[in-house]
């Protein structure tokens, strides 16, 4: 139920002497750092409580209630000074579980309830290194994998000063597994976004300065920058990073999520830029031949055609995009609106037929996509499509 795909997977022995160590020892970890994070830690933790065999939360400086809220728990709760680097304090965390099993949580996030149970069940195994589970930053946008279950040994361990990575090995890296389990993220606020603003743009400048290869770190400041509108510096290191992903020798799925993260940012910079819409459609289908799978691409190179006039063209990647619609099998590499595989793309369709005169099936269209979302522009295209199709032909 909770594996994505299926492995030949071995039950953890429980015979003989190892049975009283196993049990001696705690199974699952649940880790996490905060600060002031009163008003989330309650829900985080509450979340796992059936799942956490012990709570390690380390501190680096609240001065509200988040560590009486997190003992309260029986959380074990250590201090760490802040270095501008959350790869820090997530190790200090893993060097203090004692847990098999570590689960990483930030304490904005809680477990989806209806993964509690899956969690569990997935330590059973013990020639699984790790799992991806899903992280939904937005309900209305689609989820992201990262790894955030994993086994607590000395090999994984955190890297970067700011959306670090949990390192490992080429090898170790394939054997990780796609599961349903989902954590929940609090949305993310325009408040959220300025007060954290000028801390995050100073930590991916410093780890830069340091490590100037890193393209994961690189992308996050691309996105900063494309956010505040700094276009200039975003172009720079745009170009860097293509430079560095076509030079260096990554595996297959590090060099995938490179560059679909690289078409991501590149055409938002063009659409900023206010680019012609065939060199923004070129960028689309160069990224679907990286991941034919990716929807954001599907839905943007049909807008394009649509602009375009080529309404047949696009009425093809608007149905790829439906598709999508009760199928999970799409490229997480990125994530975005559910409505471009749901009732945006039916309303694109709708336009489609509605500029080639096919006013009944712009209609029912209209109508599909009016039933998954309320729009007021949508509910006047069904109006219009309805008279023009009531129209006696000439």
């Amino acid at each position: 139920m909770y594996l994505k795909r299926i492995f030949k997977l071995r039950e953890a022995p429980l015979l003989g002497g190892e049975l009283h160590n196993y049990r001696m020892k705690p199974e699952i970890s649940v880790c996490m750092i905060v600060k002031n994070e009163q008003d989330n830690i309650t829900q985080c933790l509450s979340s796992v409580r059936d799942v956490a065999d012990e709570i390690v939360v380390v501190d680096t400086g609240s001065c509200d209630n988040t560590l009486a809220i997190a003992q309260s728990f029986g959380a074990k709760v250590f201090s760490c000074p802040w270095e501008d680097n959350f790869s820090i304090p997530r190790n200090v965390s893993l060097e203090q579980a004692l847990g098999e099993w570590i689960l990483m949580l930030d304490a904005d996030e809680h477990l989806d309830q209806e993964s509690r149970t899956g969690v569990r069940e997935l330590t059973r195994y013990h020639d699984v290194p790790g799992y991806r589970v899903l992280i939904q930053l937005h309900p209305e946008w689609t989820e992201m994998r990262s790894v955030r279950l994993f086994r607590n040994i000395p090999d994984l361990r955190f890297a970067g000063v700011y959306h670090e990575e949990l390192r490992t090995t080429e090898d170790m890296r394939s054997k990780f597994i796609d599961t349903a389990i989902k954590l929940i993220h609090k949305p993310f606020s325009t408040e959220d976004f300025n007060r954290k603003y000028e801390r995050n743009i100073r930590m991916l400048k410093k780890h830069i300065s340091l490590y100037p290869n890193c393209i994961y770190q690189m992308l996050d400041l691309i996105r900063i920058y494309l956010e505040t509108d700094a276009l200039s510096e975003a172009e720079t290191i745009l170009s860097r990073v293509y430079q560095l992903i076509n030079q260096e020798k990554f595996d297959e799925r590090k060099r995938k999520f490179y560059l679909i993260n690289y078409y991501q940012y590149k055409l938002k910079y063009l659409f900023k830029n206010n680019a012609d819409s065939l060199s923004m459609l070129t960028l689309c289908e160069e990224a679907l031949l990286v991941s034919p799978l990716c929807p954001l691409f599907l839905f943007e190179a049909a807008q394009l055609l649509y602009k375009l006039k080529f309404y047949e063209q696009a009425m093809d990647y608007f149905q790829r995009c439906l598709a999508f619609r009760n199928d999970n099998n799409f490229d997480r590499s990125i994530m975005f609106p559910k409505d471009m595989i749901g009732a945006k793309a039916l309303s694109g369709l709708g336009y489609c037929f509605f500029r080639m005169h096919q006013y009944e099936r712009a209609d029912q269209f209209f109508k599909e996509s009016y039933t998954l979302k309320k729009d007021d522009t949508i509910k006047a295209m069904i109006s219009v499509s309805h008279l023009l199709a009531q129209r006696p032909q000439a």
